[in-house]
């Protein structure tokens, strides 16, 4: 749990109002008076005279401040306004996540006398006034984000050691702040969108992949856990209780390329006529697309396994040029059809089992949205490929790099492999990933006008990277650029405090490997000059660096070299 902190506002403290931004998406205050905190701490900022209370989180900002001799206050500039305190000298910046209106009549159960700051959560000390003061705010914070850090601190009553006598008080403290029912609540107003998996999420890079892009490849030796990984996704994302009830989730499938697959028609089925009667061939994957239409708000994973068994190009096609179409429409990521609306016809009335091969016998809402519009592939169906780089028979085209995420998924240490315990196939308590991953991802233009500041910061490194791959077969396409700053402003979307001081240069390093060392390959002759000019352009970005040095170092002793 984060440490959390009260600080009551009282007597109409100027403060308030000096060290609130103009648009109050965060506030400073004086170091010293909330304790040193650290960036991540929550602070809940109370102020019964403005009637108004802020859920906040300490940032690692802090300004020095000068005492200002006209007026005595002590100043300081950011970001081109001056904010000022009447003592103190170090403020830190606290980012406000929640604004709510305190009711009239709302007062401390607990009154905070002498001090105007406590603790509200912490391991150590005495825990009965800070753990009765959550049902306080949870009478200001009825829902949104800070309803859901109060909830977690009331979870954790009972580890905390309250003594015997203190018991009664405990078991209060248990049960959660109860909404009343049919009266109104004070509104609560969220200054900020639902967070995107934060940066220690260990599926971070693979969720923020799939959401910009719903195919990406898992590339690496065998044994990586490449197809474990797209299982693991699956469990995480089953939000639907009916998609829980077999062995493994509803919503994951896994497709194992064959060797001997040439045509999209392995992939997608296809219809043969014998002795003058129809019949249509329907494939484990368009079965696995049609359940996805079925359940539109639960992310359906779909793994291809060993993708380079056979060439991608050929029985891929197809998939790939539909999803070329992708674009938004009331919301959602739409697609063209793969299987035409007069095809669907002429299936469905030349075949009677069709529409039982496809699991939609008795379903006239899907039956009919297939013959009107023709079947299309799921917003909700995210493709996973799985490529080994150590026995590849087939080499992955730039083709199919462009139109997919790559990430190298690499072998875990031995010590690690050894103490780990055995993988528990477990459905976790809450589904957060699942609501997040259905959303679209950010327009390219209004993300740029949201964050133009970071932006230009974007467009800076990726034109020195543009420049020097355009006139080699290696160019970047507008597909490539597009996905790189969608990837990189989809971490706006992240609370600053979860992530690390140098985040832009973070995230650029990941989709750079992603998205354009992982199309460089070749000789002597069409590589060595082209490293040698990325070299000093990745100095900011340390995996992609390393990377270049592996492959130039490579190249050197084998006169080739590829980012595998």
């Amino acid at each position: 749990m984060k440490p959390a902190k009260i600080y009551d506002v009282r007597g109409g403290n100027p403060d308030y109002h000096n060290l609130l931004s103009h648009d109050k998406t965060f506030i400073f205050w004086n170091d010293a008076e909330l304790g040193d905190a650290t960036p991540g701490e929550i602070v809940f900022f109370v102020n019964r005279e403005e009637m108004e209370a802020l859920y906040t989180i300490a940032t690692a900002v802090t300004c020095t401040a000068v005492r200002n001799k006209l007026t005595m206050l002590k100043e300081f500039d950011y970001d081109d306004a001056t904010y000022a305190g009447m003592e103190g000298d170090e403020f830190r910046q606290y980012e406000i996540q929640q604004i709510v209106t305190i009711p009239k009549g709302w007062k401390w159960q607990k009154p905070l006398r002498q001090v105007a700051v406590t603790s509200l959560w912490s391991d150590e000390g005495e825990n009965t006034n800070r753990l009765e003061r959550v049902g306080d705010l949870q009478q200001l914070f009825t829902d949104g984000p800070a309803w859901d850090a109060l909830e977690g601190y009331n979870m954790h009553v009972e580890a905390i050691n309250i003594p015997v006598n203190q018991t009664n008080i405990q078991m209060k403290l248990v049960t959660p702040a109860k909404r009343k029912e049919g009266l109104k609540q004070p509104q609560n107003r969220i200054t900020g969108k639902v967070s995107a998996p934060a940066f220690g999420h260990p599926y971070r890079k693979l969720l923020m992949a799939l959401k910009t892009k719903p195919f990406v490849l898992l590339g690496g030796n065998s044994g990586t856990g490449k197809s474990w990984t797209a299982r693991k996704l699956a469990y995480m994302t089953c939000s639907d209780p009916a998609l829980r009830t077999g062995n493994r989730p509803g919503n994951f499938e896994m497709v194992s390329v064959r060797p001997d697959w040439h045509e999209p028609d392995d992939l997608l089925g296809y219809a043969v006529t014998h002795n003058g009667i129809l019949r249509y061939h329907c494939t484990k994957l368009l079965r696995f697309m049609i359940k996805a239409w079925k359940y539109p708000e639960v992310p359906f994973i779909l793994c291809l396994d060993e993708m380079n068994l056979a060439q991608p190009e050929h029985y891929f096609s197809d998939f790939l040029s539909v999803l070329e179409t992708a674009r938004v429409h009331d919301g959602k990521r739409i697609y063209d059809p793969f299987i035409d609306a007069g095809d669907v016809a002429h299936y469905s009335h030349g075949d009677p089992t069709f529409w039982q091969q496809l699991g939609l016998l008795g379903n006239s809402d899907l039956q009919q949205q297939f013959l009107e519009n023709g079947i299309s592939m799921p917003a909700n169906l995210f493709v996973i490929g799985t490529v080994n780089m150590n026995e590849i028979t087939r080499t992955i085209s730039t083709r199919l790099l462009d139109r997919a995420m790559t990430i190298e998924v690499k072998m875990k240490p031995l010590q690690e492999k050894l103490v780990r315990e055995a993988e528990q196939w477990e459905y976790p308590p809450t589904y957060e990933p699942a609501a997040w991953l259905m959303a679209p991802p950010p327009d390219r233009f209004i993300a740029y006008q949201n964050h133009p500041d970071i932006g230009m910061r974007i467009f800076r490194h990726l034109e020195k990277l543009y420049i020097i791959l355009e006139d080699t077969k290696f160019a970047l396409s507008d597909r490539v650029l597009h996905q790189t700053l969608v990837y990189c402003f989809l971490h706006c979307e992240q609370k600053k405090t979860d992530l690390p001081a140098d985040w832009i240069y973070a995230f650029l390093d990941e989709v750079i490997a992603m998205k354009i060392l992982v199309r460089i390959a070749g000789d002597n002759d069409t590589c060595r000059v082209l490293l040698d000019r990325l070299l000093p352009e990745m100095t900011p970005f340390p995996a992609s660096r390393q990377k270049v040095l592996q492959m130039q170092s490579v190249l050197e002793n084998v006169g080739y070299t590829s980012y595998w």
